[in-house]
């Protein structure tokens, strides 16, 4: 008797064990067959822009993608290509606003004061500038951040005196307030919800039907933010 409630018990806690496992599997598939479908049709339903070194703007890298709309709506020449020099930086956003405000991002621009490169960094206070919008990029975060660490972290500072030099004119902190400003405005072009969502979401509900928690999940809390 006691051997018998034991395995009726068994069987009984076992099946929401089993089911869970079951609609885990099921749902990890689907995932890996919808982005696998977004994939192969990427190129039907959007045009991927690249660089000449071979870079691209990834299906599912959407901050990026906005960073090059943006770039491009402010007058850069070849957005794609400062978007990928910076991307791998923590201030991504802040060093294209500056380049935008320097030199709509040219690499080869040269200022009236001897200033070059995108960043129109000083050869006389910062050495050399590379040739290329990479290292380019490199060198301006080295100035940023350790004009960051002299201003204490205050960014408007730091931003003046990269224009003005140590002791900066009033017209060198508008500058800073212009780039602080456009950086902001950046960042929240970032925050709208990726045009790939909306395709990941019709490729996950479409058929064959999906389980029912990824359709709720789609079609509750997120779904809400498009209205």
């Amino acid at each position: 008797m006691i051997k018998k409630i034991r395995n009726k018990y068994k069987r009984r806690n076992s099946l929401p064990l089993m089911v869970l496992i079951v609609l885990g599997m099921f749902s990890i598939t689907t995932v890996a067959s919808a982005s696998r479908y977004i994939v192969k049709n990427a190129g039907k339903s959007r045009n991927v822009k690249t660089t000449a070194a071979g870079s691209y703007i990834a299906l599912f890298d959407t901050d990026n993608e906005q960073r090059v709309r943006f770039a491009a709506d402010h007058g850069v020449a070849d957005p794609a290509a400062l978007v990928e020099a910076v991307r791998h930086s923590q201030m991504a956003n802040l060093l294209i606003s500056v380049a935008i405000e320097e030199s709509h991002g040219d690499p080869v621009a040269v200022g009236s004061a001897g200033e070059r490169g995108a960043w129109q960094v000083k050869t006389s206070h910062w050495g050399s500038v590379p040739k290329d919008i990479h290292g380019q990029a490199g060198q301006a975060e080295k100035i940023i951040r350790s004009l960051l660490d002299y201003a204490k972290g205050d960014k408007k500072k730091a931003l003046a005196r990269y224009n003005g030099g140590i002791t900066p004119p009033e017209k060198s902190y508008r500058y800073a307030e212009r780039v602080l400003k456009r950086t902001m405005n950046l960042q929240a072009a970032l925050n709208y919800i990726p045009a790939s969502y909306n395709s990941l979401r019709a490729a996950m509900l479409g058929p064959p039907r999906n389980s029912r928690i990824l359709t709720s999940f789609f079609q509750s809390g997120i779904a809400k933010t498009e209205t």
